[in-house]
């Protein structure tokens, strides 16, 4: 298994958080379950996480999110500036109901770079609102309430990727457009000459 399948099944359990080898596999596809038995007997090993067997099941828990179990590259300099989205995107295709909190925290990005994929994606229907944060109120009053988001089109693994007109789909092999916003009409009075107004 690649070291890129790897990162991506070391980030699909600490998101799952208690898990089985083949729910795993089911979120990052292309790999073998023969792979994950050897990754999970390694980080195991380490102590970061727990194999538990309940009857013929067997299933893993996170020991220790925090550990790395790879090596930390030499920087050329050279940075995949979309790679963030791809954690993202699989953050969201693995909790399928989260907030950008939560998306920010299990794909190690910013808050605003969460909200922002977030709000593209909301804008081509891959994603919808459960959810809405109050705007009114206190700050007490809304201590806590927070966006909930749900996937709705889980194309794929790859992530969309943002263009001027919508985004492309690598999945399907499609550009999805965003969808139109329509703007209410305000109507307004008309005045006649002569007429008092009282605008107190």
């Amino acid at each position: 298994m690649s070291r890129q399948k790897l990162q991506d099944a070391w980030q699909a359990m600490k998101i799952l958080k208690r898990f089985s080898l083949q729910q795993v596999r089911d979120a990052i596809e292309h790999t073998t379950l023969d792979s994950l038995k050897a990754f999970a007997k390694r980080l195991v090993a380490a102590n970061a996480i727990a194999e538990h067997a309940d009857h013929d099941d067997i299933y893993y828990s996170i020991l220790n999110a925090s550990y790395s179990p790879f090596e930390q590259p030499v920087n050329s300099g050279v940075t995949n500036k979309n790679s963030g989205r791809q954690r993202m995107w699989q953050s969201m295709r693995i909790l399928n109901e989260f907030d950008a909190g939560q998306v920010a925290s299990t794909a190690n990005v910013s808050l605003s770079s969460a909200r922002s994929y977030i709000s593209i994606l909301k804008k081509v229907g891959y994603i919808f609102v459960v959810k809405n944060a109050p705007r009114s109120g206190s700050l007490i009053e809304r201590a806590g309430e927070i966006t909930i988001y749900r996937m709705l089109k889980n194309t794929g693994p790859k992530r969309p990727i943002p263009k001027t007109k919508g985004v492309f789909d690598a999945n399907t092999n499609k550009l999805v457009k965003f969808k139109e916003v329509k703007r209410k009409t305000v109507q307004i009075a008309p005045v006649t000459l002569g007429e008092a107004h009282d605008y107190n």
